[in-house]
């Protein structure tokens, strides 16, 4: 991996000396920003992209100016940007010009026309396909020069930032597509450790150890692992965990994880139908069964077929208990499987087989349920649509793609009705 950092710079057609003003307060007289990015991280190896213009107007004096502060500085030809496909030629020259890995600092001050949001792009694909470690983002902002004095100060904005919204951006697609907040969690932690307080300071580094955010993104973590191996227990725990630490977490959010504050709302209202403490499950299991139900349709919301499928099966299994008066025991594996083989003989006799074991005196009788041949039939489709998912269709004539999540679907509203 190369270690220096490589700057991306465009060059501009008119230079006009001004004094910039890099964020944490240093100073430069330049021309061009590049020039004075060249004097505020030595060592830089720089990459000057160039029109036919600038390359004849501009880029000789840049040449000499950062001589003696870059390490290796090579112009890259490119076209005015006018039309699609010419930005599509500029795209492909910055992403070429990049190494894997590289550190990377973006100039986008003098980009003409849509090139500093054609950078941005270039920043994001980059970081993706090349994993580029980036440093920095840096535009000078020579409209909001300070004029009063002569060299006029132009600030210089850092909008390494903006960038890491993206990086929210994605994590929120993800989360909204597919329920997993895992990405969400991980750039709070990220911003969390950047404020992280003096070592010898131990009141602020037990407020920083517990607070709302670092907690919220634990929380966030434990419910996307449990959701994504279907531990619907723990999920509805650590989901009413969220929906209660999140109003403090958005709180602290204003200037720690600014991007979490417009997501905060819809965070909340995707975990709330699904959120239940563990004692608020044992307490009643008849109500933890509904919002063990609606976390069978947030699975199918999200087209998570399989884990939808294999919870409603069991959540069946579970609400015949309840109807039985064994709601008590519904992590009893013995327990289970006495429903699950009296489901098993009623559905023998529906077809006018022999009961599995017709000695079976120590089975419940399922009779006092309504509709009991509506849920034995059921009971038999979500088996069976469970083990040709389980078994990947290697079945003679195994379900379509498409039917399985057809009748997935037509299973889970059935299910609605109980």
């Amino acid at each position: 991996m190369i270690e220096t950092t490589k700057a991306i710079t465009f060059l501009g057609t008119k230079p006009i000396d001004t004094n910039y003003i890099f964020p944490d307060g240093r100073e430069y007289v330049a021309p061009f920003f590049g020039i004075a990015l060249a004097n505020f991280v030595p060592g830089l190896r720089m990459r000057v992209f160039v029109t036919a213009t600038t390359k004849e107007q501009s880029l000789p004096m840049f040449q000499n100016a950062v001589a003696k502060s870059v390490t290796d500085m090579q112009s890259v030809d490119i076209p005015d940007g006018r039309n699609d496909e010419e930005l599509w030629t500029i795209f492909q020259s910055v992403v070429d010009a990049v190494e894997p890995e590289e550190q990377l600092i973006f100039d986008i001050t003098h980009g003409f026309r849509s090139l500093p949001f054609l950078s941005f792009l270039a920043v994001t694909y980059l970081r993706v396909v090349k994993h580029i470690q980036l440093k920095g983002v840096y535009y000078g902002n020579f409209e909001a020069r300070d004029q009063s004095v002569t060299p006029n100060r132009t600030p210089v904005i850092d909008l390494t930032p903006f960038v890491d919204l993206l990086d929210w951006t994605a994590g929120a697609d993800h989360f909204v597509r597919f329920g997993d907040a895992s990405e969400l969690a991980r750039l709070l932690r990220t911003q969390h450790e950047r404020v992280k307080p003096d070592l010898n300071n131990k009141v602020a580094m037990s407020e920083w150890g517990n607070s709302p955010v670092k907690k919220t993104a634990a929380y966030l973590e434990r419910a996307s692992r449990a959701l994504r191996v279907l531990r619907p227990n723990e999920a509805m725990d650590a989901s009413a965990q969220i929906c209660a630490q999140l109003p403090e977490a958005l709180k602290a959010s204003q200037e720690l994880a600014r991007p979490l504050l417009p997501l905060g709302e819809h965070v909340r209202n995707s975990f709330t139908p699904i959120a239940r403490s563990e004692n608020e499950q044992s307490e009643n299991p008849a109500e933890t069964l509904k919002i063990e139900r609606q976390l069978i349709k947030w699975y199918l919301d999200r087209n998570q077929i399989f884990l939808a499928v294999a919870l409603a099966r069991e959540w069946l299994v579970s609400w015949v208990m309840v109807q039985m008066g064994m709601g008590n025991n519904l992590l009893e594996k013995s327990e289970r499987e006495k429903i699950e083989r009296a489901l098993g003989q009623k559905s023998q006799q529906m077809i006018g087989k022999s009961p599995v074991n017709n000695n079976d005196t120590a089975l419940p009788d399922l009779e006092k349920l309504h509709n009991l041949n509506t849920i034995v039939q059921c009971y038999n489709q979500l088996g069976d649509l469970r083990n040709d998912l389980m078994h990947a269709g290697k079945r003679k004539s195994p379900r379509a793609a498409e039917r399985v999540e057809e009748q997935a679907k037509e299973l889970v509203k059935k299910l609605e009705k109980f």
